[in-house]
């Protein structure tokens, strides 16, 4: 049992009153020993015992009533497993996951699923009492720290957010939160739709500390259809689309809109991708949509697309870079890829003139330091240094060419001798080997730490070298970036540099948010250690381990009592 008001409890000194009052009114009645008071002496004797046994149970029903009234005063709380807003609980740590990711702005039954997770995770934060230490924690992954207050108006104001929470990772941080709090309770809510594709890929497993209760509000249970555009890529003059969504979704219409006009259709369903030929168009940038019909979730129903239009890049190659550098350049000018001319020049040594090179190493030992003058003349600040280790090629950038083998090569390493990865803000390292640069780009110029031969890398044997050098010559040595995809508010963001526009990033949604297939209740169990409640039982079971129902009326009534019997016995005893 606990206590509101412990300091009250000093009052209990008072339950000393009756006694001393009893003590005091104590008085020895003189000695008569008369023949012919006998009998009255023997009636008086029975008398006195009545009268003691009733300011006995006077001094018991005093001492109780004021020993109970005290009480009262305190507030005695104790254990209770009832619910009820007015029901108190013992301090607690408390962290509220309120997933407003992209999935909970799903319409169910004409209302937006968000409203009812706001209205769960808001009584959560209202029954918290104000010796209790409170976090919110939204799609975002940030536990907020604050009070009720502050927590209800972050509710009331959270809207559908463009991104996903990984419920496992989340649960796992709110657990290690609220077990670092001295309090006696602690909790984690999980107010989520629980969609099947919230828990962490692989079925991981929350590591919730012992002591911790973990409470989840039941998912629905049926799978709501939706379709949602998953990525839209322009290759080749075509935009490659795939759509996701729940499994078993029937196929909808897929419409190509550029510059708020139609350009083409197709039909697709959630799991499968279509092309649609997009229109010649004048060379720069370009932006289109992606767009599904409407349904029950429409914030995954359009995704924007952005790629560069431009004429092929003039390429020349200098006599001594290799048969696989002539060959591929013929498949990329046979497939009007690339032209003749000296706009990107490659070779051992950069152009002259100004203009784009991608520099090789010699293949004599004995030229590269001229290589280097040449570089130092161009004003490049990287240098061929001493030949470096064997390794694989990693890159973040050109993905194809990941992984495959390079044998010789020279570092390329800052020509102040300084070991960071540029020298100036133009400076870009496109891939590495053994964690050291092997292709990179300064300005105009780019340098590639081997010959491209099949003596020095496995690359020119491999499918991907046609297309590396295809992104080399059009995309980085011209100063173009990757159209790069990211998780955010749906739309474009170009890339400059100087006065041109070197590339772009498109946001949207996770595809994994299109999927409304909700997890099992079992497996929302095991992911998360959680006990998974339907909304009334989830009501009753939060603070449930540390609930106190206050005492304080019952022993007010039970004073009342006393106090009435208190009053019977004192009038019989007159």
């Amino acid at each position: 049992m606990t206590f509101l008001h412990p300091l009250a409890l000093v009052g209990l000194a008072a339950a000393a009153i009756p006694a001393l009052l009893h003590l005091l009114e104590r008085r020895a009645p003189p000695e008569a020993d008369f023949p012919p008071l006998r009998y009255l002496s023997e009636a008086e004797r029975q008398s006195a015992r009545r009268l003691k046994l009733r300011h006995l149970l006077l001094l018991v029903l005093r001492t109780a009533l004021i020993a109970l009234v005290v009480l009262a005063a305190a507030r005695p709380l104790v254990p209770s497993r009832g619910s009820g807003g007015g029901a108190a609980h013992q301090p607690t740590a408390l962290v509220v996951i309120l997933d407003n990711s992209l999935s909970s702005g799903v319409v169910v039954d004409g209302r937006p699923l968000l409203d009812r997770l706001k209205a769960v995770a808001r009584a959560s934060v209202a029954h918290a009492g104000s010796a209790d230490r409170l976090w919110l924690m939204l799609a975002d992954g940030v536990a907020r720290a604050g009070s009720r207050d502050a927590l209800l108006a972050t509710i009331d104001s959270a809207t559908v957010a463009p991104r996903r929470l990984d419920v496992t990772a989340a649960v796992a941080q709110a657990a290690r939160l609220v077990d670092a709090e001295p309090l006696p309770g602690r909790e984690v809510h999980v107010i989520s739709d629980l969609q099947r594709t919230a828990l962490s890929v692989g079925g991981g497993e929350a590591s919730v500390p012992r002591g911790v209760r973990v409470l989840a509000l039941a998912p629905p249970g049926q799978a709501t259809p939706n379709r949602g555009v998953a990525a839209a890529r322009v290759t080749d003059g075509a935009v490659a689309i795939a759509v996701a969504g729940t499994p078993g979704t029937g196929p909808a219409p897929v419409t190509v809109r550029l510059r708020d006009r139609d350009v083409g259709r197709a039909l697709a369903a959630p799991g499968s991708g279509v092309t649609v030929p997009l229109p010649a168009v004048a060379p720069g940038w370009l932006v289109g949509e992606v767009a599904l019909d409407p349904d029950e979730l429409r914030f995954d129903d359009r995704r924007a697309f952005a790629w560069r239009v431009a004429p092929p890049g003039a390429v020349r190659a200098e006599p001594g870079t290799g048969p696989f550098v002539a060959a591929a350049l013929a498949v990329l000018e046979q497939g009007k890829r690339v032209g003749s001319g000296s706009e990107v020049v490659i070779g051992e040594r950069t152009q002259a003139a100004p203009g784009r090179s991608v520099v090789l190493p010699p293949a004599d030992p004995a030229l590269v330091g001229q290589a280097n003058r040449a570089l130092a003349a161009r004003g490049v600040h990287w240098r061929f240094g001493e030949p470096g280790t064997p390794g694989p090629i990693a890159s973040s950038i050109l993905g194809g060419i990941a992984g495959i083998a390079v044998a010789r090569r020279y570092r390329i390493a800052p020509a102040n001798g300084g070991g960071g990865r540029g020298t100036g803000n133009d400076t870009t390292t496109l891939a590495t080997v053994n964690e050291e640069p092997w292709l990179v780009r300064e300005g105009d110029v780019l340098l590639v730490g081997s010959r491209l031969d099949t003596a020095w890398t496995a690359l020119p044997a491999s499918p991907a070298f046609v297309p590396f050098l295809d992104a080399l010559v059009n995309r980085l040595a011209r100063g173009e970036a990757l159209v790069v995809e990211a998780e955010g508010v749906p739309g474009v963001q170009f890339h400059v540099r100087g006065t041109d526009t070197v590339g772009a990033t498109v946001y949207g949604p996770d595809p994994r948010e299109s999927d409304l297939t909700p997890a099992s209740a079992d497996n929302v169990r095991r992911s998360l250690g959680a006990a998974v409640f339907e909304e009334a039982r989830f009501a009753a079971e939060r603070f449930a381990g540390t609930r106190r129902a206050d005492a304080s009326g019952l022993l007010l009534a039970l004073a009342l009592l006393v106090a009435a019997v208190e009053l019977g016995v004192a009038t019989l005893t007159h």
